[in-house]
């Protein structure tokens, strides 16, 4: 799947997630790669998460976020826990309920590098 067949509800999670770190947007916009539908990579992004509640001073310091991010343990837990319960309201709403997709004229008028999966690729260092 690619992030353009999100609907707004689960883009909305992407873009709150860039708020906190632009590394777990961009992990999250590159998992979506590993997904057929929003809703499996929505159930991916919440087991990703619960990781990250587990642990959040791993992640941090896995990544470096309070050199590179200034991100602190505290701040991507709570931040976790708050995505956590907005990607089960997601899950929890008829898909019909859940806002548009990006069509493919919408695509075809951006130019190539602003794809979102890419975006989220090349700040994952993945494409």
């Amino acid at each position: 799947m690619d992030t353009d067949d999100l609907t707004e509800m689960a883009w909305g999670i992407i873009v709150s997630a860039s708020h906190v770190s632009d590394t777990l947007k961009a992990e999250l916009g590159a998992m979506a790669s590993r997904f057929k539908t929003e809703d499996e990579w929505l159930r991916g992004v919440r087991a990703h998460l619960v990781e990250i509640l587990a642990d959040p001073a791993e992640y941090v310091d896995s990544w470096d976020l309070e050199n590179e991010e200034v991100v602190t343990a505290t701040m991507i837990g709570s931040f976790a826990a708050k995505i956590h319960d907005r990607v089960d309201t997601v899950l929890s709403t008829l898909m019909n309920k859940r806002g548009s997709r990006v069509t493919d004229t919408d695509r075809k008028s951006k130019p190539p590098c602003t794809s979102r999966l890419a975006r989220g690729r090349r700040l994952a260092g993945v494409g």
